[in-house]
């Protein structure tokens, strides 16, 4: 038998636009993992009471197990979310002494804690259970309607996913449904998606009737989605079957980022690595230092955005920048020789070209860009044409940056 969950987002600012649904997209994909569980709606309400009843009440006509239900419990006169729930319900609002002396406890060093706010962002239903809220202040509600339990959280992300690792999946999930994973997410780079297809056709078409196959292409890559149409088979076995056919194209899986990838094993190897760039404007060096222990493999990176400091702080003269330009594979290489010289590390990798949207010509059309890596005696320059679009030229560059990178060394 299979249980289905609602999934709903409330907010005016949602509706409208201003922010986005993030919520709704993580709740589906941590509870989408566990068998016999079948996510059937999303809905986005405004902040109107009647709606939010309205809704409510059509949902739980519909033979939901899980109702889960973001937004609208903060302090303000947007937030009706309570209100809401109290009318459908006809009961009322009582304070829950745990989470309000927490509170006091918590915020009793701050002049400009309002201690009446402190009481109302304590209130819940009489006929709910509280799920505590380690991140926040407004405490969420567990409501137990017949067969439907209705979970009630806060619509910033990282108080409503603190809520459901920690309260709502071990207590309400893990008890009761195996997790087994339905879908998995092969990230492919270097390939395009037609033949990536031609390359799995066969397997497909052979295990259509257990297994679905999605592709996801995007200016970085393609995405395959693997999943379950029956859930009894073994979605780790045909992830093997696909394996065989296009392993050396797939860098990663599910959220993986492909930086992280090259910074694992950079850390593994013992290797440093240094960075010069020009058109990604430290782009490389942002994404690296995102990753945590970046320090252990990442040495510094100089972004020579003009010609004067790629003389001066990569050594490279002014003859060989006027005679072959600023953008090409000399000067490429000579970035990325210099940098691993001057900070004396065992890689050497640099960006330059023309991220747009003017500077082109005939020869070298916006969007051209060279990326040279030197490494152990290895040097290797690509030009590319990529996307002439400022933002999605950088990214796509510090893609195949990486991606160059991961080959080389892996």
């Amino acid at each position: 038998m299979i249980d289905n969950v609602a999934i709903v987002s409330i907010g005016d600012e949602l509706i409208n636009g201003f922010t986005v649904d993030t919520n709704s997209s993580w709740i589906a994909q941590k509870i989408c993992q566990y068998r016999a569980i079948s996510i059937k709606s999303k809905l986005t309400i405004s902040d109107n009471k009647n709606e939010i009843v309205d809704k409510l009440d059509h949902l739980l006509n519909q033979n939901y197990r899980f109702i889960f239900i973001t937004g609208g419990l903060g302090p303000t006169h947007d937030d009706i979310t309570k209100d809401a729930l109290k009318k459908y319900f006809d009961c009322d609002l009582v304070l829950n002494d745990n989470h309000f002396l927490y509170l006091k406890n918590k915020y009793n060093h701050h002049v400009s804690a309002d201690l009446n706010l402190i009481k109302e962002q304590s209130k819940i239903l009489t006929l709910s259970q509280p799920i505590p809220n380690k991140e926040g202040v407004a405490l969420g509600m567990m409501i137990e309607h017949k067969n439907t339990m209705i979970f009630v959280m806060p619509g910033v992300p990282l108080e409503m996913k603190h809520m459901f690792n920690d309260y709502i999946i071990p207590n309400y999930i893990e008890e009761y449904y195996q997790f087994q994973p339905k879908y998995i997410t092969l990230l492919t780079t270097g390939i395009y998606e037609s033949a990536l297809y031609k390359m799995l056709q066969n397997t497909i078409y052979s295990n259509k009737k257990e297994f679905t196959v999605s592709f996801l292409p995007s200016y970085t890559g393609v995405k395959i989605r693997l999943g379950l149409a029956d859930i009894s088979a073994s979605l780790t076995s045909f992830k093997k079957q696909v394996m065989l056919n296009i392993g050396d194209y797939v860098y990663g899986y599910n959220n993986d980022k492909i930086e992280s990838i090259v910074s694992d094993i950079l850390i593994n190897k013992s290797l440093t690595l240094s960075i010069a760039e020009s058109c990604t404007g430290g782009y490389l060096s942002k994404r690296i230092t995102d990753i945590p222990n970046s320090s252990k493999f990442f040495i510094g990176s100089i972004v020579s955005y003009s010609n004067e400091i790629k003389n001066k702080y990569l050594d490279i003269s002014n003859q060989v920048l006027e005679d072959k330009g600023a953008v090409s594979g000399e000067v490429a290489l000579l970035m990325a020789q210099n940098i691993r010289k001057k900070f004396d590390t065992d890689i050497g990798i640099s960006t330059t070209g023309i991220s747009g949207p003017s500077g082109g010509t005939k020869d070298k059309p916006v969007g051209r860009i060279y990326i040279a890596i030197v490494f152990r005696g290895h040097e290797i320059v690509k030009e590319f044409d990529l996307l002439p679009k400022r933002d999605k030229h950088r990214e796509i560059a510090a893609h195949t940056a990486f991606n160059m990178l991961r080959l080389l060394i892996k």
